[in-house]
């Protein structure tokens, strides 16, 4: 074939492409004003009909949540972020069903009440997260360590501490519990922090830590997204600094609380995690700790918890070979009655000491004692 048809060739399957990128975009807007047209008239029957059915309400949040995704889609080809195209569709969507409910209210005198409207944003937020699932998905797995790092972290645990220790019935049982509970009381939280992060900084939701769990596998530790999208693009894993330029306003907050730590009550309830134990560390750092220090391998003999004792007794800054000496002391003293003594400092120092202006890192000596006769 000649260079003259090769580049018509590729000319022609350029326009092609084009062609159909311009089909997709104008068939996305022809859908998305059909939504509105549905969205207009289901809220005109609603309120002449006085009564609502079961079907309308399920038909109104398919449109709610159908129509953001409808507005992304047809702003794709234009020159905005893909940030700004997320918020663009929620506005827009909330927009209209909000203007909708003026118009009908304004001509027929009556109108749908405000818990609709509040229906409406959540079903409307529904979508945009849908969209951004679609697109990217609902989490950011940064950094993921290769096969080859995982399989060398993995065997090296097998040849210095063997097979890991026994989940103990009673711990196990009272994870599964305080777990599934801590998850039905804290989705109301879920919900406003994923929300308004969302929008500071559309994306996915959850952040993806992948972390040694215990005998050395490495597991995804959920958090909620804190940081700008992509925060370690260009650095890779390293840990965030106390005013850290990456992190959101909302974000702050929820680092400062602790909340961000929530999703790792889904690692807790698959037995990944428990609620107190050695802090689980990034898989790629501990490939570089068991070559200095092989002996940080016998943390993970049991369940990296959402609360250890280095954490509690210690700070955030330890050594490897300071929170190796703490979580030892865990799993030699580790019992019930110790792990609901860890979980109760960890809330004092989360809700009480981290607020305080003069609290240097420390608990006072006599509640790390307490309940522990003196010694």
């Amino acid at each position: 074939m000649s260079k003259h048809s090769s580049s018509f060739a590729d000319s022609n399957s350029s326009q092609i492409g084009i062609w159909k990128l311009a089909g997709g975009r104008v068939i996305s807007a022809v859908i998305t004003l059909l939504l509105v047209v549905l969205i207009w008239f289901l809220l005109t029957q609603m309120v002449q009909a006085g009564g609502i059915d079961a079907w309308q309400v399920l038909l109104l949040i398919i449109l709610a949540a159908a129509l953001p995704m409808g507005v992304e889609r047809s702003l794709a080809s234009l020159p905005m972020s893909i940030g700004w195209r997320y918020r663009t569709a929620f506005l827009s969507a909330v927009g209209v069903f909000l203007g909708t409910w003026l118009v009908v209210w304004f001509l027929s005198g009556s109108g749908l009440s405000a818990w609709w409207l509040i229906l409406i944003v959540f079903a409307t937020y529904l979508g945009c997260i849908l969209a951004t699932h679609f697109n990217e998905g609902l989490w950011e797995n940064n950094s993921s360590p290769s096969d080859e790092v995982t399989q060398d972290v993995y065997q090296r645990h097998l040849t210095l501490i063997g097979q890991p220790d026994r989940v103990p019935v009673l711990k196990r049982a009272f994870d599964i519990l305080l777990s599934s509970f801590g998850l039905l009381v804290s989705l109301p939280v879920w919900f406003l922090g994923v929300f308004i992060i969302w929008l500071e900084d559309p994306g996915p939701l959850l952040f993806v830590k992948n972390s040694v769990g215990r005998g050395g596998m490495n597991f995804h530790q959920y958090k909620l997204r804190t940081m700008v999208r992509g925060a370690e693009d260009a650095t890779g894993p390293v840990s965030a600094s106390e005013k850290d330029a990456r992190v959101l306003g909302m974000g702050y907050l929820l680092r400062k609380t602790a909340l961000d730590e929530l999703p790792q009550l889904i690692n807790i309830l698959q037995g990944e995690m428990s609620f107190v134990g050695p802090r689980p560390q990034r898989t790629v750092l501990v490939q570089g700790y068991l070559r200095d220090l092989p002996a940080y391998a016998q943390r993970h003999r049991v369940l990296p918890g959402l609360a250890g004792l280095a954490q509690v007794a210690g700070d955030y800054y330890l050594t490897p070979l300071q929170k190796l000496r703490f979580d030892r002391l865990y799993i030699k003293y580790t019992s019930l009655g110790f792990d609901l003594k860890l979980i109760l400092l960890a809330f004092l120092i989360t809700f009480w000491y981290r607020w305080q202006k003069d609290w240097d890192g420390r608990l006072p000596r006599k509640l790390l004692r307490m309940g522990s006769g003196g010694k």
